[in-house]
């Protein structure tokens, strides 16, 4: 007989969320981070909770947990209950306060009004024929002299009306299509899809009913998640909704899902966090225009080559192991139903055709908006940076395409305080000549970190005032108070943790100005290194278009003077928002436009960075500020030159030489106020 003791379960605790007001029940010993994750609660989580990022801060306000000795948290936090939610464990009720995440401030199609704007971009393109159409019939009644089947006499009418001689039907379709023939006496509206190879018919109903035809644009980020529903009969965007990718939770970058995808489950995990994420911004779309699901017949799908083998629940893992070869580029026509979204069960999913592991259908997308392939002479640049950066240099007649890797100091990770492009995020920072710093926070709250933007005009700041040299070093400065120790080094704080949100200091150190050094050098060397290949100079250059979020606040002014672009004449730079959403929108427009996007697709070339040699010579010479070669940037040069003589107009506060021929370039003693954070 066995006498061994029951196992005893596990107890059950309540986690409530606040500000969302949201309580979910897990068992003891259930981390912070897997319960947030159970209910989709945006929280970021850099390194996929491996507890190395500290992205993942919460403030516990009730009940006991039990934290893992390993998690490295300053003092002062720790006594103020805060702790990193992957490495808490619940042992009781919990009250826990998320970070504020307000409504997202992206910048869409929408928002910055896309036909009146952006007339050129359109010009071309705005032809109103989407690939998935409403067709109007009026059948004549069968008679016993015409006695075909209902689908041969409503083959027969469409043939007519499209003068095409083979038509398919959907098996849906013919369940319905007698009762829904003999209901109108005839009178009929038909969907038909132009995807495939045979125009196919998708749905059947009377002309008395009132039903529309909609599709959806949408980009899946890395970030964010951004869709449009659109009325396919005029082209009107009806309703825009977007909110932040829920696999931010599972890894801030591609690389960190991949690996956490690899796990059992991890897989499917992650598609479902995307087809939840899209039918939750579809549901809000149609129930704020009255409309119904089943009368959404198409979506068009742009993202990098990560994020849609996620969303089709395909094995990425091969994208980051040599020689990187995804499971697909070109994909198939796929049935909504196939993935569980929330339209039409016959509606059709088309993806924007990728080049490879890290140039994905945001960037073919991208290129169908921009003006660079419609322009058969002008040789144009397109820049799309985030964590990857993808170039594209051509025109219509040639296109090469490269993917760096930036890294991700520009879209706020990898640097302590900084953060994505969100609330609290300072956006852009100005250094006054008296060591004053003037800052925009994003929804103009107490900051929290500083994004992308904020910390190109950081870095601009800091060398142009003298704070730190052409290798990114802090230097003796008229103004040395804001130079600190840090528990990683040197610092510069930015502002003081009682104006801070999290109550700690925000600050950026050398080492992290190295790397963002390098993620600068990383684009201005692929730029490089690309025209260099083609025996073009950056004069011959007639067009930069800035992509995605990595232009929507960038001071050009600020990016040149860091070596970031090349120092052209400004006019040259154009910033259009997010392509790769304008993309999707501009294949449901049109069939041409679908393929259009293909035809850019198959014409790209594609070269990779890692097997050429030379190119790492070009890497090494931008890693200076603006460039090894100052005199490609005779803007710069002559800003540098002014600065100095108005330093040796005032009093004389270095004596030393400059070691790289800049002002107050001796290293300095950093003050001694320790890092209280």
């Amino acid at each position: 007989m066995d006498q061994s003791k029951p196992k005893q379960s596990l107890k059950k605790f309540n986690l409530t969320f606040l500000p969302f007001d949201v309580t979910v029940k897990v068992t003891e010993g259930t981390t912070i981070l897997e319960a947030i994750r159970k209910i989709n609660l945006p929280l970021k989580a850099s390194c996929g909770g491996r507890g190395t990022c500290g992205d993942c801060l919460v403030k516990v306000l009730s009940g006991n947990y039990q934290v893992n000795p390993s998690a490295a948290l300053p003092a002062n936090l720790i006594n103020r209950n805060y702790t990193l939610a992957c490495q808490t464990k619940v042992k009781d009720n919990l009250c826990v306060q998320l970070p504020q995440f307000e409504e997202l401030k992206i910048k869409t199609v929408h928002d910055y009004n896309f036909f009146d704007n952006n007339k050129e971009n359109l010009s071309g393109h705005f032809e109103l024929s989407p690939p998935v159409k409403k067709i109007k019939l009026n059948l004549p009644k069968p008679s016993l002299k015409d006695n075909y089947s209902d689908l041969k006499r409503l083959q027969r009418e469409l043939q007519k009306a499209i003068g095409r001689q083979k038509i398919l039907c959907e098996y849906s379709v013919l369940k319905k299509l007698a009762s829904t023939i003999r209901q109108s006496q005839g009178k009929i509206s038909v969907v038909l899809s132009t995807l495939e190879s045979l125009p196919t018919i998708i749905d059947i109903e009377t002309t008395n009913e009132r039903f529309g035809l909609y599709g959806l644009a949408i980009d899946i980020g890395t970030t964010t998640v951004v869709l449009h529903l659109v009325d396919l009969e005029n082209g009107e965007i009806v309703d825009t909704t977007f909110t932040y990718n829920p696999q931010l939770k599972c890894g801030e970058d591609i690389i960190s899902r991949i690996n956490y995808s690899l796990k059992p489950g991890r897989l499917q995990e992650l598609h479902e966090l995307i087809i939840h994420t899209i039918n939750n911004l579809i549901t809000k779309a149609i129930s704020a225009s009255k409309i119904s699901s089943s009368h959404i017949y198409l979506a068009s799908v742009s993202g990098n080559t990560t994020m849609i083998h996620l969303l089709l629940n395909l094995d990425p893992n091969y994208i980051r192991l040599e020689p990187y070869v995804p499971t697909i580029n070109q994909v198939p026509i796929i049935l909504a139903r196939e993935l569980g979204l929330n339209m039409n069960n016959e509606g059709r999913l088309y993806c924007a055709p990728s080049i490879g592991s890290y140039v994905g259908g945001d960037i073919t997308a991208g290129l169908l908006f921009t003006p660079l392939y419609r322009d058969s002479e002008k040789i144009s640049l397109f820049i799309d940076a985030g964590t990857n950066g993808e170039l594209v240099i051509g025109n219509r007649d040639w296109l090469i395409t490269c993917a760096c890797s930036i890294g991700p100091a520009f879209e706020g990770r990898g640097i302590k305080s900084g953060m994505p492009a969100t609330t609290g995020a300072i956006e852009n920072l100005k250094i006054t000549s008296d060591g004053q710093i003037h800052y925009k926070v994003i929804n103009g709250t107490p900051p929290q970190g500083i994004c992308g933007s904020g910390l190109i005009d950081l870095l601009a700041e800091l060398f142009v005032n003298g704070y730190i040299d052409r290798q990114g070093k802090f230097t003796l400065t008229k103004d040395n108070k804001r130079l600190i120790n840090t528990e990683n080094g040197p610092g510069f704080l930015i502002e003081k943790a009682k104006n801070c949100y999290w109550e700690k200091d925000l600050y950026v150190t050398e080492n992290e100005i190295s790397n963002l050094l390098r993620s600068k050098a990383a684009v201005y060397s692929a730029c490089s290194f690309l025209l260099k290949k083609l025996d073009l100079d950056f004069d011959q250059v007639q067009n930069i278009y800035l992509a995605g979020g990595f232009g929507q606040h960038l001071n050009i002014e600020n990016a040149i003077r860091i070596g970031l672009l090349p120092d052209l004449n400004r006019h040259k730079f154009h910033y259009l928002g997010n392509t790769s959403l304008a993309g999707s929108y501009l294949v449901l427009m049109s069939d041409k436009n679908r393929q259009l996007v293909e035809e850019i697709a198959n014409k790209m070339t594609y070269i990779e960075l890692n097997i050429e040699p030379s190119y790492m010579d070009d890497f090494i010479a931008a890693l200076f500020l603006p460039h090894t070669n100052i005199n490609l940037f005779p803007s710069v040069k002559d800003l540098l030159n002014q600065q100095d003589l108005i330093f040796k107009k005032n009093k004389k506060q270095s004596k030393s030489k400059s070691a790289a021929g800049r002002p107050h370039e001796n290293r300095i003693k950093i003050n001694n106020n320790k890092y209280r954070n």
